[in-house]
């Protein structure tokens, strides 16, 4: 956390937050990235074994490497499998981004109205399901790549398996996949023939799996906020809300959202951008101090 907890308020009309009231708020902050960093690990474990079932899957059928190619046109058989497996993972992913989502609270009535939120949650115009569905599409692609590589330079199963896993965030970097670059016009795998680039991902990671668990720590992060702007908007006796500095890393928008911020606006509870740290204290009218 940040040094020195600096609060300027109006003493005549607010209450000055106590030390519990300013602990609190940062246990909330280290709290959510706690569950934040086991949501990662979590969803990280699950697409490692995603990563070996689809490996085993493909080894399997053992179709020619050059042609390998993951589509619904492609080996019926082979494509229903993986789709199994593909499935799997996306369920098991999003049960897990709204179990640690909605430990924010133990109150029923308010998980509901926050996994009803979250359910809309999105890049663009999807959906949670939708965004997360698009990710893992191109995670499988990224593993089409790596397996068909493997398979061209003759890997066992159990090497490609232990290979993959181990670059499972850093799939171009294999040195197999690197070889096949240099080859990308005899191979059909959609991530050999563009030498890893994904076309119009401004913003994202090359790798899938990468923007997976982004997507879900990220998910988890706004989440926790919501439940910050339900409690704050429910509470009368609250007249607004003091943000303060969580980290000392320069960063103008942090830097531009600290300070106090009256209740009929919710708009700057952080996190203002990912990995912010920045926690909001809940201020109270003069009145309620006790």
């Amino acid at each position: 956390m940040a040094g020195a907890i600096k609060i300027k308020l109006d003493t005549s009309k607010y209450r000055t937050p106590t030390d519990e009231d300013i602990a609190a708020a940062k246990r909330f902050i280290r709290l959510r990235e706690e569950y934040a960093g086991i949501l990662g690990e979590r969803i990280d474990q699950v697409q490692h074994e995603g990563a070996e079932r689809i490996v085993r899957i493909c080894y399997r059928y053992n179709i020619d490497p050059k042609l390998l190619y993951f589509s619904s046109g492609f080996n019926a058989d082979m494509m229903q499998e993986i789709s199994d497996v593909m499935d799997d993972i996306e369920q098991t992913i999003l049960d897990l981004i709204y179990e640690y989502s909605t430990r924010v609270t133990d109150d029923r009535d308010r998980i509901s109205a926050l996994a009803a939120w979250m359910a809309l949650l999105g890049k663009g115009d999807r959906n949670l399901r939708e965004t997360l569905d698009g990710y893992l599409y191109k995670t499988m692609k990224d593993w089409e790549a790596a397996i068909a590589a493997m398979r061209y330079a003759g890997t066992p199963v159990a090497d490609a398996v232990t290979r993959i896993k181990a670059y499972l965030h850093s799939i171009y970097t294999i040195p197999e996949v690197q070889a096949a670059f240099k080859r990308w016009s005899e191979f059909t795998a959609t991530y050999i023939r563009s030498r890893g680039v994904q076309y119009g991902a401004v913003g994202l990671s090359n790798n899938g799996s990468t923007n997976v668990v982004n997507m879900g720590k990220t998910t988890l992060q706004m989440t926790w906020r919501r439940f910050l702007e339900l409690e704050y908007a429910d509470d009368d006796t609250i007249a607004g809300y003091y943000v303060l500095r969580g980290s000392n890393y320069n960063c103008d928008w942090c830097d531009d959202n600290t300070g106090f911020w009256p209740i009929e606006d919710l708009s700057h509870i952080p996190p203002v951008h990912p990995h912010c740290q920045c926690f909001s204290i809940p201020i109270n009218f003069k009145e309620n101090q006790t």
